[in-house]
């Protein structure tokens, strides 16, 4: 008997659904046809399931941080980071200085901030161990919205909150639109209306174009990206000893960090600037 497509379907589906065995095929050519079939769609999916993690990967490549210069990631003929009137947090006589580089779109920034960073402010900054300091590297080109979010943590800055509108635009990089920072403004009890005009001024931009200007002629290339180095007691540049590129897990930062503590202690007349 042959089986015409609409049955050869429906028969296909029964199999799909383990509700037919292959002994209920009505001949081994009917069976075959449909084994056949089978194969087929499985042959697809597998084809399908190839090309996306292909395009998945080529993304997750393109998307990584990286330094232009790989010698950079060892501080070799690095130039000095201004530090100077950016966003600081711990304390200025630690021996190091953790400088990032960062983007509030950005999602493997978000996935630092919310994931490692809580733990390296409760071991290394409120111990007064390093110095933390924040710089801006908003990369509209993929992240339209950041440039304005540095604005916005940036004008709470000048109200005295920084850091914990640093802290509420990485647990939401959603909502970065004015109304959703005018929101994180009225959590914090900021003047709501100032916040507004800071943002739709230009009193930030000068300083966040200076910190992407600066990360350019550095070779920084995406985000997040961190330099270690040793603490400037005036507190307005610092050169590059160490650089950590992408959102590395806290055992990294730890291990560098320490590595450079340890040097500062072991060397505290050489190891400042």
């Amino acid at each position: 008997m042959t089986i015409g497509r609409r049955s050869t379907v429906c028969i296909l589906t029964l199999l799909l659904a383990g509700s037919l065995t292959p002994a209920s095929a009505q001949t081994p050519a009917d069976f075959a046809a449909i084994r056949n079939e089978l194969a087929a769609l499985r042959e697809a999916q597998e084809a399908t399931r190839a090309d996306v993690e292909a395009i998945r990967a080529l993304l997750e490549k393109a998307m990584e941080p990286r330094l232009a210069n790989p010698a950079q990631a060892q501080g070799a003929n690095a130039s000095p980071l201004t530090i100077a009137g950016r966003p600081a947090r711990g304390s200025a006589k630690a021996a190091v200085t953790l400088v990032e580089y960062s983007d509030y779109e950005c999602p493997y920034c978000g996935q630092y901030a919310t994931q490692t960073y809580p733990q390296i402010v409760r071991d290394y900054v409120q111990t007064n161990k390093i110095r933390y300091v924040f710089k801006n590297y908003p990369i509209t080109q993929l992240h339209p919205n950041a440039f304005r979010a540095h604005e916005a943590a940036a004008c709470a800055g000048d109200q005295g909150r920084y850091w914990e509108m640093h802290d509420r635009l990485f647990a939401d990089q959603r909502t970065l639109t004015l109304e959703g920072f005018v929101e994180r403004a009225l959590a914090l009890n900021l003047d709501a209306a100032e916040l507004r005009n800071c943002i739709e001024g230009p009193a930030q931009d000068d300083m966040i174009r200076e910190d992407i200007a600066e990360a350019v002629r550095g070779g920084v290339r995406g985000t997040p990206v961190f330099v270690l180095a040793f603490t400037d007691p005036e507190g307005q540049v610092v050169t590059p000893v160490r650089v950590l590129v992408g959102a590395q897990p806290y055992q990294a930062f730890k291990d560098a960090i320490d590595a450079l503590l340890a040097q500062a202690a072991a060397q505290p007349a050489t190891g400042q600037q």
